[in-house]
């Protein structure tokens, strides 16, 4: 019988109302009393470590600002926590359902399975092209990834997410976050662990909801991160970007159309406009000095660090 000790850890600053409740849906998740929990709080000024501590089973872990990574901070969770499967939750990502635990787990029990993440859902407030990019990246049917006859340096291939995801600790073990990347560590991680000849399961019931409404300066800053990040994980070429971004626009004006939403198709151009430069420009960020990375960029603290 498929019974783990489990670890749920969240990473946690400024959460907000949000965060209150994520941690009420989640104890009313299915299993929850029989899981360790962490939260890992770099610097939250608001009510988020008061909220936390509504929860007698939450330990708080509190660091610097300083001392935050994206990779670092989940290693640090990992070594502190004591389960054998270790449960990622990002602080505004609400559990939709009550057997969320036990969906995101379950696949872990074939021991292949080094990894499990979830689906996004959109918040009522989610505008029609959040909504589209959501259902686009997280579709209703279970996705298996591994390394049989795909190439792992193609962006497509290795997609994972760490919003809400359930790992194999002695998987980590053998291979833990990069702790030098701005971001993307899920991504990283995801290719050297199917490098390794484990699976990784896309779990659609496994849902949450989590959606940002950003605008296109934070789209842009978000997506040159997110280039600069992934420069030496993926080897798409601009040809091959191009030809799914062209596809992509395609699908979406038609399904904008459908929803009757065609007024939001501007938006939309104008939004893939800016993800796309972001991208190209954080790929190419090397020749760029540091203060201006800095101001492109929507994680400052990792330039700040640097100057």
């Amino acid at each position: 019988m498929f019974d783990p000790k489990l670890s749920i850890i969240i990473l946690t600053r400024n959460g907000g109302k949000l965060f209150s409740d994520v941690l009420g849906r989640l104890f009313a998740s299915d299993g929850v009393d029989k899981t360790e929990m962490i939260v890992i709080d770099s610097g939250s000024t608001d009510a988020t470590l008061e909220y936390a501590r509504r929860y007698s089973q939450i330990k708080i872990i509190q660091i610097s600002p300083s001392e935050f990574g994206h990779g670092r901070t989940r290693n640090l969770g990992a070594r502190i926590a004591t389960g054998d499967i270790l449960v990622y939750l990002v602080q505004d990502a609400s559990p939709v359902k009550p057997n969320f635990i036990t969906s995101l787990v379950s696949p872990l029990a074939d021991p292949l399975v080094a990894a499990t993440y979830g689906r996004q859902l959109p918040r009522n407030s989610a505008n029609p092209v959040e909504r589209y990019f959501l259902s686009k990246t997280y579709p209703d049917f279970r996705q298996v990834r591994t390394d049989d006859g795909v190439d792992l340096a193609k962006m497509r291939s290795l997609f994972f997410s760490n919003v809400c995801s359930a790992i194999r600790r002695a998987v980590w073990e053998q291979i833990p976050f990069d702790e030098h990347l701005m971001m993307s560590e899920d991504q990283q991680w995801a290719k050297q662990v199917l490098h390794a000849k484990y699976r990784i399961i896309y779990e659609q019931e496994a849902t949450v909801y989590h959606s940002h409404s950003y605008g296109l300066r934070q789209t842009f800053q978000r997506n040159f991160d997110s280039g600069f990040s992934m420069k030496h994980i993926v080897s798409d070429s601009f040809k091959e970007m191009a030809i799914y971004e062209i596809k992509h626009i395609g699908a979406g004006i038609k399904q904008l159309a459908l929803w009757k939403k065609a007024y939001w198709i501007p938006y939309f151009f104008l939004q893939e406009a800016a993800k796309s430069l972001g991208f190209f420009v954080g790929r190419n960020a090397r020749i760029l000095p540091t203060c201006m990375k800095s101001t492109l960029s929507l994680h400052k603290y990792y330039w700040e660090q640097r100057l």
